[in-house]
């Protein structure tokens, strides 16, 4: 019954979306003041390495174009933001201009750093916050993340991944949006190695319990996989992904959790489909529009017998809403149904990859299916404000920007998990927390969260989060 009901508030909030999304582009002529312009020149300032195709792909009108002065007005700023959320610039300006009856529209962007050699420090535990627990510097992993972004000025992502510590993981990654003259269809390559010392084999008490080898490795994953993408309009995307993965794992592993696995090593080939619909002002802290995705995995093919198989549907929608000059509300709905009972080793559920409920960071909720909802109204204390920091010449780094809010937020949550209850008391039950927090944000899509909160067994904590909460 509670998958219904979840599926059927999906389904209302995507009809909610998709209204929404009529109302922002159409156009009604005949209003006060609707006199026609026609498009004159467009030009662009500041690209030095982004090619001129790349920009003009987000520009949602052309050289040619007859529109009323609110329609281009409205077009400009939906330009801007499509362009903001590609992640290649800090700042982008779009002007008109009045020449002999007709408006040139002229664009200008300052242009991010593009090579990261970023050192890699990460945690073996699933967030800063477990981590600061115990503060153990042994489960720390350190390495190099070679980050090539908009490679050849096209706008392509070109990931080296090194790491050494206490995992050991190296991986190579390679997206190209655009591989036609339409800019229609892309693709990505990504592949590499993992060799974990350390492996989560069970949920007890709410939590991961972990298994330690202390002669190589408890579990080595080779992985790659091949995506192939169609963007046919700005706010619309979707990802066919063909993947393949091969696990080993200790014998200790299965012998502690039968239902970690029931073999050594698994071959697994998947297949995965994911449609977008995005229509976020900003992408890395949104205040306005909204987000909606769905697709599916499925593991095993048929054509390895006695592998895994299953599927798994997902489904997400946020909205953001800006409710009276510097009050915001966002909330979001995010669910997960799994067909089949999927090994320990591939289970997800709340706690898992940004899917929790605040209040519950040291918590996991593992289950077959699960909903989660998020809520935020927030206050924004210092609006988005520009600096030039003098002593710093480039642009690139000198002109910077950021803003400051103050947030009251709930979230709530339930995990599907049958076979965990005995074990785990937050499963097959509703959850929530509440509590108050500041978010600093800033250029480079840094975000950074400190919270404080309380949940339904009354237990309260102070957190730190590096992206946005919905």
């Amino acid at each position: 019954m509670h998958r219904a009901g979840i599926l059927l508030g999906i389904l209302f909030l995507v009809e909610v979306a998709l209204a929404q999304k009529v109302s922002i582009n159409t156009y009604i002529p005949g209003l006060p003041g609707d006199s026609l312009v026609t498009i004159g020149s467009l030009t662009m300032e500041g690209n030095k390495i982004t090619q001129d195709k790349i920009i003009l792909r987000e520009i949602e009108f052309k050289p040619g174009d007859v529109l009323s002065i609110a329609t281009l007005d409205s077009l400009m700023v939906k330009s801007r933001q499509n362009l903001l959320n590609r992640s290649l610039f800090n700042f982008v300006s779009i002007t008109k201009t009045p020449d002999n009856g007709k408006y040139d529209i002229r664009v200008n962007v300052v242009e991010r750093w593009y090579i990261w050699p970023i050192p890699v420090i990460t945690f073996a535990d699933r967030n800063v916050n477990v981590w600061w627990q115990d503060k153990d510097f042994n489960r720390l992993n350190y390495g190099i993340d070679l980050q090539i972004n908009n490679f050849r000025g096209r706008m392509e992502d070109l990931h080296f991944y090194l790491q050494g510590g206490y995992d050991k993981v190296f991986a190579l990654r390679w997206d190209i949006p655009y591989l036609t003259k339409k800019q229609f269809f892309g693709m990505g390559f990504y592949g590499g190695i993992q060799l974990n010392r350390e492996v989560a084999y069970a949920t007890e008490n709410d939590d991961l319990v972990y298994y330690k080898t202390n002669d190589g490795f408890a579990q080595e994953r080779g992985f790659g996989e091949v995506d192939l993408t169609f963007r046919p309009k700005y706010n619309y995307l979707h990802t066919l992904t063909f993947g393949y993965d091969h696990y080993f794992f200790e014998d200790t592993l299965l012998n502690l959790n039968p239902g970690f696995a029931n073999r050594n090593e698994y071959n697994i080939l998947s297949i995965s489909y994911l449609y977008k619909q995005d229509f976020r002002d900003y992408k890395p802290y949104p205040l306005i529009g909204y987000y909606f995705d769905a697709g599916f995995v499925k593991y095993g093919m048929g054509l390895i017998p006695d592998q895994v198989n299953s599927l798994v549907v997902t489904f997400v929608f946020d909205q953001y809403v800006q409710l009276y000059k510097r009050w915001y509300f966002a909330y979001d709905f995010t669910a997960s149904f799994t067909s089949n009972e999927l090994p320990y080793f591939l289970t997800t559920g709340l706690g898992y990859r940004g899917l929790e409920i605040r209040g519950y960071e040291f918590n996991i909720v593992s289950g077959q299916d699960f909903g989660l909802f998020k809520s935020n109204l927030k206050f924004e204390i210092i609006p988005r404000t520009v600096k030039r920091i003098k002593w710093i010449k480039t642009e690139k780094f000198g002109k910077i920007f950021y803003a400051l809010y103050a947030n009251l937020f709930f979230d709530a949550g339930y995990a599907n998990a049958p076979d965990f209850y005995e074990t785990n008391h937050l499963a097959n039950q509703l959850l929530w927390g509440t509590g108050v927090g500041i978010d600093f944000i800033t250029y480079y899509d840094l975000v950074f969260r400190f919270e404080y909160s309380i949940n339904k067994q009354g237990k309260t904590g102070f957190y730190i989060h590096l992206v946005a909460p919905i």
